[in-house]
């Protein structure tokens, strides 16, 4: 689902190298001669995990934050370019051949390029920001570091330019608002018929984020948990705000924690290293947070084809072409050319899925400028300054909470939504289906300026008169979120550390929904499975047997419910799956055959459920990875963990509580060098759920 469990990265990277361990022995940073290589002195200090950028005015804050973070993390920075930009088998080799096809085929890179283009002529005071923050970078790779990685693969890096800085916030925006997920639909319709697309689109049972229903008016042409809660339920009198964004979870982390003061403005939050700007802090006037609404921005269309000609609106156009040439280098630095024609028609770049020709129209893919929003948001003093920043912002939409020092909050969906009839499903291109009639800026639309409190968690934002999205998050975190607040509101007022045990929450409450299904259609083993369920308080604790047999049951449930149909089997939502099996949809006997596989289980979760994050050549030398530690929690807990191996979760733990301070932990630490005593350093306390106070 395109969650915040989601923005980092589900890049399909495969990363295990294609060369025996043992070729690398003499380069291993922890057995061989790299064990010994010094760093020079970092630029600027860290201090309680957080780097900290003094400068006299902005150019130099950019210059030494893109110097800070090549320091820091250059080689994650590397990957992350070279992912958008169709280039990591230069640096990875063949295993990497197969991702570079696929994003260069969809040209992230071509409207990073574009976008560059267009800050230059149109916002030139910014784009000398880029520059500044390019040339710090430029100038760290100038005196030949010696990083780490580039030893092990016998490689140089390569400069850095701006539109490498760009192409990232472009593959961040793929992350959130990209997939292929109106073709894996259409593989369930055409299975089981438009019954399944009703189930689907209603998600009448998903909870809301906005109590009012919305109505789009005709356009003008033109994921993760947070929430706010207002002064009036806190100990000090003054909003908090929390946010704890899932993503994937890597060694070293996806967040670089940053601290930046100049003499008109100071901001703290998170960036992703390779980006100047803090995405989610504070500044000490406003703070703010972000998770994924999911709203549907990618369209797909299929044509008439007769060879690169298609049939369009009457009449046969021949598709533009452009070649992408590919450069896959091994270990010896010996390299070979490949090249790849990729057709465009006047909706997009043409892809090939499962042997269907289609095009692609993303919004991500026109010139978008939300570098320029975060710029204008980081500096914000108030509401309409936020604002003012928020309008900039295009893709990918978020749940944006808001709050400030002057008492006031707020929630607005982020971002743009272009109005077409449908969707959901792959359109008939030669028929004019599909077309975009103008976009609605989603802040005119989906708002709530001073809610008592209000939470996200990737669930539904409104019911709204028009389509907006069909693969909501379940309700469940957001009801477990509302639900803990009204509890805490109930016993008095609400202060930092009550929201700290709200996001170390680990109760799943989907429980309650599957003891339904179990005295349903659950049979024998549905019974014996729910009476131990009934005698469990829900607690997905890793010491706990009966959550491992509930995880098992999750999981098996969905399993045999859709992964016959050759999509993931976390692609449909929990609750459709619900309401499938109760519709008869799909074959009500798979609620007690997954109930008897999980009867199997006899281990405690946590020997079956653990943290598993992995450097980007950590297969090769696991002793880059951080190390397996047992897992609590699950799909649908506050503090997120799915699947087994846990490689998704909250990417940071945010708190800005106007009033008392800004707490914050990572899942690793703060510096990437793997021989750094600071590479790991914030892990196994983000594990146990503690925080650092950092301003």
């Amino acid at each position: 689902m395109r969650r915040l469990v989601a923005i980092f990265i589900p890049f399909i990277i495969i990363l295990a190298l294609s060369v025996p361990p043992y070729l690398f022995r003499l380069a291993d940073p922890f057995q061989g001669p790299l064990k010994a290589v010094a760093r020079p002195a970092p630029p600027a200090p860290l201090e309680n995990y957080v780097l900290v950028i003094r400068a006299g005015d902005e150019k130099e804050a950019f210059y030494k934050l893109g110097y800070a973070h090549a320091y820091y993390r250059f080689f994650q920075m590397d990957v992350l370019r070279r992912v958008a930009e169709g280039k990591l088998s230069e640096l990875l080799g063949e295993a990497a051949f197969e991702t570079d096809v696929y994003f260069r085929t969809r040209g992230l890179y071509i409207s990073a390029g574009r976008t560059w283009d267009y800050l230059k002529q149109n916002y030139p005071h910014y784009a000398e920001l880029i520059e500044s923050y390019t040339r710090g970078i430029n100038d760290f790779l100038a005196g030949r570091p010696p990083i780490v990685e580039y030893l092990i693969l016998g490689k140089s890096p390569e400069p850095w330019s701006p539109v490498d800085t760009l192409a990232i916030a472009k593959l961040i925006a793929w992350s959130l608002s990209g997939g292929e997920d109106d073709i894996e639909l259409k593989t369930l319709v055409d299975a089981l018929g438009p019954q399944f697309l009703e189930l689907a689109l209603v998600r009448g049972e998903n909870t809301p984020i906005l109590p009012r229903r919305v109505t789009f008016a005709p356009p003008l042409d033109l994921g993760s948990n947070n929430w706010i809660i207002s002064p009036n339920f806190t100990v000090t009198g003054k909003p908090i705000l929390a946010n704890d964004p899932h993503l994937s979870l890597s060694a070293p982390p996806v967040w670089i924690f940053q601290r930046v003061e100049t003499p008109n403005y100071t901001v703290m939050g998170v960036a992703f290293p390779g980006t100047p700007l803090v995405v989610i802090g504070t500044n000490g006037y406003v703070a703010w947070g972000f998770t994924n609404t999911g709203v549907d921005v990618i369209d797909y269309y299929y044509y008439v084809w007769n060879g690169t000609r298609y049939y369009y609106n009457g009449s046969w156009i021949e598709a533009n072409r452009r070649i992408e040439k590919f450069k896959i280098c091994d270990l010896n630095n010996r390299c070979v050319e490949r090249s790849l024609e990729v057709l465009e028609t006047v909706h997009g770049p043409v892809i090939e899925y499962k042997g269907q020709r289609y095009s692609m129209r993303w919004l991500g893919n026109n010139v978008t400028l939300e570098a320029l929003a975060l710029y204008y948001m980081d500096k914000a003093r108030n509401i309409t300054e936020f604002l003012n920043g928020l309008k900039y912002f295009v893709t990918p939409s978020q749940n944006t909470v808001y709050a400030d020092r002057y008492g006031v909050v707020a929630y607005f969906a982020s971002g743009y939504f272009p109005i077409r009839n449908g969707g959901y499903l792959p359109f008939n291109g030669s028929r004019g289906e599909g077309e975009w009639r103008g976009y609605v800026w989603l802040p005119s639309v989906l708002y709530y300026i001073n809610p008592p409190y209000l939470a996200t968690a990737n669930n539904k934002v409104a019911d709204a008169n028009i389509y907006l999205q069909w693969r909501w998050a379940d309700r469940y975190r957001h009801d477990r979120i509302m639900e803990l607040i009204a509890q805490k509101v109930a016993r008095g007022k609400i202060s930092v550390e009550d929201v700290m045990e709200i996001q170390r929450d680990i109760v799943d409450i989907s429980c309650k929904d599957v003891k339904v299904l179990l005295d349903m259609y659950g049979g024998e083993k549905g019974r014996e499975l729910l009476n131990e369920l009934n005698k469990w308080d829900c607690s997905m604790s890793a010491e706990s047997l009966t959550a491992a047999r509930y995880a098992m049951f999750l999981y098996n449930l969905q399993k045999l419910a859709w992964g016959r149909f050759n999509v993931s089997i976390t692609f449909v939502p929990f609750e459709i799956t619900l309401a499938a099996i109760k519709r008869g949809l799909i074959e009500r006997s798979i609620v007690e055959k997954a109930a008897e596989e999980a009867l199997k289980i006899n281990t405690p979760w946590g020997n079956l459920h653990k943290y598993s994050i992995s450097h980007v050549l950590g297969a090769v030398f696991p002793g880059l990875n951080y190390k397996k530690v047992e897992a609590p929690g699950d799909w649908f807990t506050i503090n997120v963990a799915p699947g087994f191996d846990v490689s998704h979760g909250p990417s940071v733990r945010f708190i800005a509580a106007f009033g008392d301070g800004v707490y914050m932990m990572l899942p690793g630490g703060p510096d990437g060098d793997p021989l750094s005593p600071l590479y790991d350093a914030m892990y196994m306390p983000w594990v146990r759920g503690e925080y650092v106070k950092v301003g």
